[in-house]
């Protein structure tokens, strides 16, 4: 849900809008900060924006664990994706001709899946397992002019975590974490040439460490314990270009080292042992994952412009948690952006399709789906 702001009769290219943003991204990830596209907003400017997002998803048949005989067996869990709502903001001033800072908030990494239903067998059934996992962050940085062309950035993340599961087949187990704030940094270069609508960026971001202080408990009892966590290091590359003037074409590419992500309790990797006859984490990610995009911007008038792009996330084939098992997605995009004097309205939607999936004990989830719809509201003061 890419958006074009018009400014003075030309097209100027927002990707990667922090509102609305990545509505369904690799693994837990659920937005990207616009950092770049904030510090090319001329002196104050400042938004508020939410985006919607309806996903459908349901997993098929499975296999009884290997401590109940290993027998195939059928059903249907129903839908297991919640539907939601993820809010963010942002703010950008100068403090020279060269030096300007940005604050931006937002909700990187989310789950918030539940499976209210389940017809197999009394011995399997997924009913009332469920995942929350929600995290915001706010970023400030300072970016520096190095010359007319080359933009120099960084600065720090804060950033807050929660999160609980439940997995009743699984010998009854619960998890709570108790919500922890980590640290962590962001830095970058962008090169631009405005009179041909040229623009390349390339952000990395840092990890960043958790001590979570869990309790879980099972019908083997109760423990209160330490789980180590890291949300995951990025790189950014985006870049746009002027076709003529008025229309941009845009893409970005983008790696995040989803394999040394892990929250692993130590009851609950207890439990998979015996019941799976294999220690297993939570959740974890075998392999890194790489998101791509491209689109094209218009001006459809002096104050009126927009957007369609395709986003495409390869599947990495690997056993999915049952707590997310979404395995790559395809996503198509349109956004209309119109001012309004210093007042900016960006607004999109978005449709995609889920990468198929199965977890561990072979329930097959397909032909998922994603609904997303987002707003924005910008101000130049």
């Amino acid at each position: 849900m890419s958006a074009v702001s018009v400014r003075n009769g030309a097209v100027f290219l927002a990707c990667a809008c922090t509102i609305p943003g990545a509505a369904f991204a690799a693994a837990l990830e659920r937005a990207v900060p616009a950092l770049v596209r904030i510090l090319y907003e001329d002196g104050t400017y400042g938004e508020i924006g939410a985006v919607y997002t309806h996903p459908e998803l349901e997993g098929k048949n499975g296999q009884l664990p290997p401590s109940l005989g290993g027998f195939p067996v059928s059903g249907n869990t129903g839908n297991l994706l919640r539907s939601d709502w993820k809010f963010g903001g942002a703010l950008k001033g100068d403090i020279n001709e060269q030096l300007s800072w940005i604050l931006v908030l937002d909700q990187p990494y989310v789950a918030n899946t539940y499976y209210s239903h389940g017809s197999f067998p009394a011995a399997f059934n997924y009913g009332g397992t469920d995942a929350d996992l929600d995290t915001w962050q706010a970023a400030a940085g300072l970016a520096y002019d190095a010359t007319d062309r080359i933009k120099i950035y960084g600065g720090v993340r804060a950033q807050r975590l929660e999160a609980s599961a439940a997995i009743p087949f699984l010998a009854g187990y619960e998890i709570d974490a108790d919500a922890e704030w980590g640290w962590g940094g962001f830095v970058g270069a962008a090169y631009a040439r405005p009179e041909i609508g040229l623009r390349v960026e390339l952000t990395y971001q840092s990890k960043i460490s958790y001590d979570l202080s869990t309790t879980e408990q099972s019908n083997l009892g109760r423990l209160r314990d330490t789980t180590d966590v890291d949300t995951p290091q990025s790189v950014t590359l985006e870049a746009q270009t002027g076709i003529n003037e008025k229309t941009l074409a845009f893409g970005s590419v983008r790696w995040v080292q989803w394999s040394e992500f892990a929250i692993a309790p130590t009851m609950y990797g207890d439990i998979t042992e015996l019941a799976l006859q294999e220690r297993r984490a939570l959740v974890d990610y075998t392999d890194d994952w790489w998101t791509y995009s491209i689109g094209v911007a218009r001006q459809l008038r002096d104050d009126l412009a927009g957007t369609f792009s395709v986003t495409y996330e390869p599947q990495v084939n690997e056993v999915m948690t049952t707590l997310g098992p979404v395995d790559g997605r395809t996503m198509l995009g349109v956004g209309l952006s119109y001012d309004v004097g210093k007042v900016n309205l960006a607004g999109g939607v978005s449709y995609g399709w889920l990468g198929d999936a199965t977890n561990l004990l072979d329930t097959k989830y397909r032909d998922g789906t994603i609904l997303a719809l987002g707003f924005r509201v910008g101000y130049s003061f």
